[in-house]
This record gives structure tokens, sequence and C-alpha cells, in this order.
């Protein structure tokens, strides 16, 4: 997106309510809890669950629980991969998103600034899968709440 879409699009007022864990979501997931001593609640362990925002600074709670001989730089890409994924940033870009700590309770608001950053990349995620789907001839999976799953 270029600055001057950027600077029209208006923030979400409406809550898509929780987002729920895609397969795709669930393996990011797993990824990470393969590396902890014991597995995060944070993470979704179903596609019912919702994928949760983490607060600032999760990475510390996470290398606390690192399995020996695992190297840090593992467990941030997947920590990475998992915050990338287009329904993390959906779940952060809700109105009334919370960070949630690594046992799964809420801390804080995600930012308007963190929920806007959010909003303005599933747009382009959106965008791109749309462009790629009428290039291949065919449509992109919606959901029913209009959201694309991984």
């Amino acid at each position: 997106m270029n600055n001057e879409q950027t600077s029209k699009m208006k923030p979400w007022v409406t809550s898509q309510g929780p987002v729920p864990a895609s397969a795709n979501d669930l393996k990011k997931a797993a990824a990470i809890n393969e590396l902890l001593t014991e597995p995060a609640a944070i993470l979704p362990q179903q596609e019912t669950d919702p994928i949760l925002p983490f607060e600032i600074g999760i990475f510390e709670q996470f290398s606390g629980r690192l399995q020996p001989k695992i190297a840090r730089i593992r467990l941030r890409r997947a920590v990475a991969a998992y915050a990338a994924a287009k329904n993390y940033l959906l779940a952060c870009a809700q109105p009334d998103a919370m960070r949630h700590d690594i046992a799964g309770r809420p801390t804080s608001p995600v930012s308007a600034d963190d929920r806007m950053a959010a909003q303005l990349r599933v747009t382009e995620i959106r965008r791109q899968r749309k462009l790629q789907a009428d290039m291949a001839g065919g449509t992109p999976d919606i959901d029913i709440g209009g959201t694309q799953q991984d």
C-alpha cells in the first residue's frame, strides 16, 4: 500500500469477534510448543481456539521455557512466523483486541497504532491473495466472517 492509501484507511470500529485458529495457525503454534519445556496456554490447540495477541515482551517468557540445547534464534523464528500470520494480525486489528501473557490471561489493550498496523497488513494480505486468485482464474477461500483462511 502506498502512503495515500494508508492515510485514507480508517480504523475498524466493529469487532469481528474472536478469530479462530486455522490448521496453518495450529502448525505454527505446535512449532513453538515443540521448542518449549511446557506448552504455552496462549497458543491455540484446536481450530475452535481463538488467536490471542501476545503481550509486548512475551518472547522472554517463551525463552524461559526453551528446551536445553535449542538455539533462541529457532524460537524467535517460530514466534515471528506465528505473529506474521494473517489470523494473528486480524486478531490484533480488532477494536477490542487485548494482549495476553503466556498463560493466556489478558494484560492490556492492543494500542491504536498496533491495531492500525495490523489492519493495514491484513488488508494488504487480502489484496495480494485476491490478485493471485484473479490471476489464477479462481477465488480465494473465504470463511463466513469474510476473512481468508491461511
